[in-house]
């Protein structure tokens, strides 16, 4: 039987810095669209959501 990974699904970067990044990249992009499909869109791709934002707007927080 295969044993399970402990470090999440893979996606986002996987374990805390993922969910980090990903719920991070999701308060940018709500901050910006009001938007639930395109925040779950850039939480999607997480960290390189963030990098973009701060290159785009010249700021990390909202």
């Amino acid at each position: 039987m295969a044993e399970k990974s402990k470090r999440g699904c893979g996606c986002c970067g996987g374990g805390i810095f993922g969910s980090v990044g990903a719920v991070f990249a999701a308060l940018l992009s709500w901050n910006v669209n009001h938007s639930i499909l395109w925040a779950l869109a850039h939480a999607f791709f997480s960290w390189f959501y963030v990098i973009y934002h701060w290159l785009q707007y010249g700021e990390i927080l909202p």
